[in-house]
């Protein structure tokens, strides 16, 4: 008696755990090409999914025994499912507002920029601002960007300013100038940014990097209703790519007033982990925002808090990353490196990351030249030793020297980049830096074969969110202008897949939560129109999504809403 006792408490969890396997699933998809992202098993054709998680995964026939009365059975009609996609890096303030300004990317000329312009400020109240975004001169005929008053006269007289595509430097006419009360001769670049000025003196409407922000405080704030309705907006754009997760740069204030009580009232549809922003360039001003992160962490499964965002340096694209050497077509200082932004320059940044380690919170600090990757490198390597565990990022990482790839295994750092942003540099990466120092610039190949978790995102929205072009990107190295750029760089579709899945939860903390079609895991999944593991790699961009589930509820349907 006392042994049959003794082995019926041994063998009642196990008869537990069976019992609850045997159980009716939720949802069942079968007929299916599913890539798990599990190395062991990457191919089944069917999954089961209760309470929102995956509880099995196979052929059609191991789902047999799950389906009861209630089981939601959808048929996958033979197309490739895929974990959801996991965008390490998106702005989602910044996102949702663009949304309610004028889009310049597909501006081709100088004079195609104002044409927009002019048709845009048309359709708006006399008083408005008109602002806009994404644009880019480089692939124009003449790249000289517009004159303030050439901005004045197709605004209309209304005060105007236009974000650059890297969201690094912006342009203004004469009206949002005056507004700011910005001259010839006042005030001075501030730290971390730079006001342009011909060589003399005359205000050429560019203000960069942390000089944005004059021009930027003069316009009205949009209301929060207004904002709400955008962010929700957002949320939809991104599931209509697919995206179930992001690595999110957003303030304090936005996850307070937008992201949580959008996730309380349950319409939160992708996970978000983020690193927060907006503490200025001292210490003081970052504290409260660091304790305010180690109290909250983990809000619900969909929303938790990383870390904090830092700035080593500006873009490419502007001239402003910093380099050990001098960019080699800057017509107004040829011996421009780029330069540190504020709270690298002062000291604040380095201070900020250990004090961020002491609370197991995780640094994400954007560093595109190769001398601010090597000085970041350098600053991790302070960390402790619980580096491995908090796993710092490098956001962009775009361009390094040789010796710093080997650093980021060896040092548990993870390199978060946005390969679409090679498709838009690789269009002058070589005028900036010569055909010497680019062949370690988008280093993918060289960083995913070290060993290092290579993660992939978008830096939405300053280039588009759909990880598809990120892949094509990825594979092809492809660039906007149809030229190849250090295709010796290159990933496989696989690769990059696991980029943007597998790898991608080391980098927001969600190992064996999310990224991979498992038992355990979330049931984020998405459907796409054509199998993206044999298709030609120039087909890769023109992939699109039918359906994305996250928590094994449908979040974005193709069909449905090309029926409403």
């Amino acid at each position: 008696m006392q042994i049959s006792r003794r082995l019926a408490i041994f063998f009642a969890p196990l008869i537990s755990a069976a019992a609850a396997l045997a159980q009716p699933a939720d949802l069942v998809v079968r007929n299916g090409l599913v890539w798990t992202g599990e190395s062991a098993q990457a191919q089944a054709q069917a999954f089961a999914v209760r309470d929102g998680k995956f509880v099995r995964v196979g052929s059609d026939e191991d789902m047999q025994d799950l389906i009861g009365p209630e089981t939601v059975v959808e048929d996958a009609q033979g197309r490739r499912v895929l974990p959801g996609i996991i965008d390490t890096h998106v702005h989602l303030m910044n996102g949702s507002m663009s949304f309610g300004w004028l889009d310049l990317r597909p501006a081709v000329s100088r004079e195609d920029f104002l044409r927009l312009v002019r048709e845009y400020a048309l359709t708006l109240p006399e008083d408005d601002w008109v602002i806009g975004r994404s644009w880019s001169a480089e692939s124009w005929p003449d790249p000289t960007p517009p004159t303030p008053d050439e901005i004045d006269e197709a605004a209309g007289g209304r005060p105007a300013f236009f974000i650059r595509m890297d969201g690094h430097s912006l342009i203004a006419g004469a009206e949002a100038i005056r507004l700011a009360n910005v001259t010839r001769d006042s005030p001075a670049d501030p730290p971390g940014g730079k006001i342009g000025r011909s060589p003399d003196g005359a205000l050429t409407g560019a203000f960069y990097e942390q000089a944005m922000g004059i021009i930027r405080s003069q316009a009205p704030r949009m209301s929060q209703a207004r904002v709400r309705e955008l962010f929700l907006q957002a949320i939809h754009h991104l599931n209509k790519n697919g995206v179930t997760q992001v690595g999110a740069i957003d303030t304090k204030r936005f996850v307070e007033s937008h992201i949580k009580p959008v996730d309380d009232a349950g319409d939160l549809t992708i996970r978000v982990g983020v690193s927060l922003t907006g503490g200025g360039d001292d210490l003081d001003s970052w504290i409260p925002i660091l304790e305010w992160a180690d109290q909250t962490r983990t809000i619900s499964d969909r929303l938790t808090i990383l870390g904090f965002k830092g700035y080593m340096d500006g873009a490419l694209g502007s001239r402003t990353a910093w380099m050990n050497e001098p960019f080699l077509d800057d017509p107004h200082d040829p011996d421009n490196v780029g330069f540190p932004l504020a709270a690298a320059e002062n000291g604040t940044l380095p201070e900020l990351i250990k004090l961020a380690a002491k609370m197991n919170l995780q640094p994400a600090v954007h560093a595109i030249g190769d001398r601010a990757n090597n000085t970041l490198l350098n600053w991790y390597q302070f960390m402790g030793p619980n580096r491995w565990l908090i796993r710092p990022r490098i956001e962009h990482a775009q361009h390094l020297s040789p010796a710093d790839i080997p650093r980021f295994v060896r040092m548990s750092v993870i390199p978060s980049m946005q390969p679409y942003h090679k498709a838009d540099d690789g269009r002058y990466a070589e005028e900036r830096l010569g055909p010497d120092r680019i062949q370690s610039s988008y280093a993918f190949r060289s960083l995913y074969d070290s060993g290092a978790y290579l993660s992939f995102g978008s830096d939405w929205p300053v280039v588009s969110s759909n990880p598809f072009l990120g892949m094509h990107a990825a594979v092809t190295a492809q660039t906007l202008g149809d030229a190849s750029f250090v295709p010796e760089q290159s990933l496989t579709i696989e690769e990059s897949l696991r980029c943007y899945t597998v790898n991608a939860t080391w980098a927001l903390h969600t190992p064996g939560q999310t990224g991979m079609i498992q038992p355990d895991h979330f049931a984020d999944f998405i459907v796409i129109d054509r199998d993206v593991l044999s298709i030609d790699a120039d087909d890769i961009k023109n992939v699109v999504v039918l359906q994305t589930w996250m928590g094994g509820r449908i979040v974005y349907d193709a069909a449905a809403e090309e029926n409403e």
